[in-house]
C-alpha cells in the first residue's frame, strides 16, 4: 500500500510538472495563434487530461472539483453549443431559430446547420473543449497552497520572460530577436506575441498575479514593530527576500507593458489596479494588514505610473489617448457594422469562429480592411455564439468573479487570499481590456485567463490551512 501511495504521489507530481510545462509554452509560438501551435496545444491538454483521467480511480478527488460543478459544467456547455451549431436543421425550425441563415445557402429548402462556417466552427470547438479540460485539470492538480503558489509564481516568470524579450527587441533590435518575429523597425513591445496589445493583454493577467503574490507575502509577514534595530533588520531581509525579486519583476513587466503603447491594455491595467485596491481595502479593512496593503497599492501606482511611466513613455501613451478619435480608429467601424451582424444572429449566433467570413457580407466603404475579428470579445462573441452563448460565457466570468471576492471574504491562508486578489484583478483588467481588442480569440491569453478562473475557484474551496512558509517558521521559533 505504501509502494502504490508512493508511485501515485510520483505521478501526479509528474502531471502537475506538465501542467506547468503547458503553461510556460503557450504563449511562446506567438501565443498559440497559428493553427499549429493551436493544434500542439490541444494535443498536449488532451494528453494529460487522457494521463490524468488513469490516476483517479480509486482515489479522492481534489475539493475544487467536487464544489465547483457548475462552473465545470458551464465549462462544457460551450463546446456542446458550438457542437450544436454544426447539427443540420430542417428549413423550418432553421427558420425559427436563425431566419437569416438561409439566406446564405442556394438550396433553402434543404437542411443546413446554424453555423455559416462549418470549419471554422470545428476549429473552435476543439479550443473550448482543450479550455474545459485544462479547467478541470487546473482544479484538480492544484490541490495545496504550495502548488498555488507555485503555478502563480511560474506564471510571473513567463510575464517576465515576455517583457524582457520584447524590450531587448525594441531597445536593441534584430541582434536580440532570437525568434524573428519582428522586422527591426519595432517601436513597441509585443514579445513572442504578433500583436503588442496580445502582450499587453498577457501581462496584465501577469503582473496581476504578481500582485496576488505580493498580498500574500503582506498577509504572510506577522512582524510588528519591535523597535528601530528589528525594523532595520527587517528591512534589509525583505531587501534581499523574494517579495525584493517579485517586485522587480513587476517593475520589468510594467515597463515592457508600457513600452506596448498599447492603449487600452495600459487603461486597463491601472483602472483594474485602483478599483482591485478599493475593493481589496473594502475588504481587508478589518485586518491589522489594512495599513500595509494600503501601502501596497499606492506605491504601485505611484512607482508605475509616476516613476516607470515618465521614464518609458507614459506621456507619449497618454497622448496617444488624447489623439484617438472615432473617425480615425477604423476600429470603431468594424464596430458599427458588427451591431448590424448582431441584429441577424442575436439569438443562436452565426458559427463560433465564423465572424470573418460573415463579416464579409456587412463590410461598408469605412471598413474595408481586413479584419477577421470584431476587435471586441464581447461583441465576437454575441455574434458568433449567440445570446445563448453570450449567457455561458458571462456566467463562467461572474461566478468567478464572485468566488474570487468570497475566497478573500473567507479565506484564513494567505496565498489562499493572494489567488483571490490575482484572480479579481486579472479577469476585470482582461474585461475592461476585451472592450476594444480580442484577447479572449489567442489560445494563450484564453488559456491564462481559463487559469485566473480556476485560480477563484482553488482558493475558495480549497481548505483552509496553514501555508507551508508559515509552518516552517512556526516550527523553527518552537524549538529550544
Amino acid at each position: 500500500m505504501l509502494v502504490f501511495n508512493k508511485l501515485f504521489n510520483n505521478i501526479e507530481r509528474f502531471l502537475f510538472v506538465f501542467l506547468c510545462i503547458i503553461l510556460l509554452w503557450s504563449p511562446i509560438p506567438l501565443g498559440s495563434n497559428r493553427i499549429w501551435s493551436a493544434a500542439l496545444l490541444e494535443l498536449l491538454i488532451a494528453a494529460l487530461f487522457c494521463m490524468w483521467l488513469l490516476t483517479i480511480n480509486g482515489n479522492p478527488l481534489a475539493k475544487a472539483l467536487t464544489q465547483n460543478k457548475k462552473i465545470i459544467i458551464l465549462f462544457f456547455l460551450i463546446p456542446l453549443w458550438s457542437a450544436l451549431q454544426l447539427v443540420p436543421l430542417p428549413p423550418d425550425v432553421l427558420n425559427i431559430v436563425s431566419p437569416q441563415v438561409s439566406h446564405y445557402y442556394e438550396n433553402s429548402q434543404a437542411w443546413h446547420s446554424i453555423s455559416l462556417d462549418t470549419g471554422a466552427t470545428l476549429y473552435k470547438l476543439q479550443k473550448s473543449v482543450a479550455y474545459a479540460l485544462f479547467f478541470v485539470l487546473s482544479l484538480a492538480l492544484i490541490n495545496t497552497p504550495k502548488r498555488l503558489e507555485n503555478v502563480a509564481n511560474l506564471i510571473v516568470v513567463s510575464g517576465v520572460l515576455q517583457a524582457v524579450y520584447g524590450v531587448l527587441t525594441v531597445l536593441g533590435g534584430e541582434a536580440f530577436d532570437i525568434f524573428h518575429i519582428h522586422d527591426g523597425r519595432q517601436s513597441s513591445t509585443t514579445g513572442t506575441f504578433i500583436n503588442r496589445n496580445h502582450l499587453a493583454g498577457y501581462l496584465e493577467m501577469s503582473i496581476a498575479v504578481g500582485v496576488g503574490l505580493l498580498v500574500t507575502h503582506i498577509i504572510q509577514n506577522k512582524d510588528d514593530y519591535a523597535g528601530l534595530r528589528a525594523s532595520i533588520r527587517n528591512f534589509v531581509f525583505t531587501l534581499l527576500s523574494g517579495k525584493a525579486r517579485l517586485r522587480v519583476f513587476l517593475a520589468l513587466m510594467v515597463v515592457a507593458l508600457v513600452l506596448s503603447h498599447s492603449r487600452m491594455g495600459n487603461t486597463a491595467f491601472f483602472a483594474s489596479l485602483g478599483l482591485c485596491g478599493v475593493v481589496g481595502l473594502w475588504i481587508y479593512r478589518k485586518s491589522h494588514k489594512a495599513k500595509s496593503l494600503a501601502i501596497l497599492f499606492i506605491s504601485l501606482i505611484a512607482i508605475d505610473m509616476l516613476i516607470l511611466g515618465s521614464w518609458f513613455g507614459l506621456d507619449q501613451l497618454a497622448a496617444r489617448l488624447e489623439g484617438t478619435t472615432v473617425e480615425g480608429d477604423g476600429r470603431f467601424f468594424v464596430f458599427q457594422r458588427s451591431l448590424v451582424l448582431l441584429q441577424d444572429f442575436w439569438l443562436t449566433g452565426s458559427g463560433a469562429g465564423s465572424f470573418y467570413n460573415t463579416f464579409m457580407s456587412y463590410r461598408d466603404n469605412h471598413s474595408y480592411l481586413f479584419f477577421d475579428f470584431a476587435h471586441n470579445d464581447f461583441l465576437q462573441i454575441a455574434i458568433e455564439y449567440g445570446m445563448i452563448g453570450f449567457a455561458l460565457f458571462g456566467l463562467i466570468v461572474l461566478y468567478s468573479f464572485i468566488r474570487a471576492i468570497q475566497a478573500q471574504q473567507q479565506r484564513q491562508t494567505a496565498i489562499l487570499k493572494g489567488a483571490g486578489f490575482a484572480a479579481m484583478m486579472g479577469i476585470m483588467s482582461l474585461m475592461i481590456h476585451s472592450s476594444s481588442d480580442f484577447n479572449l480569440q489567442i489560445p494563450a491569453n484564453a488559456l491564462l485567463f481559463t487559469l485566473l478562473c480556476a485560480f477563484a475557484c482553488i482558493a475558495h474551496s480549497m481548505e483552509q490551512q496553514e501555508h507551508h512558509k508559515k509552518k516552517k517558521r512556526l516550527t523553527e521559533t518552537s524549538k529550544p
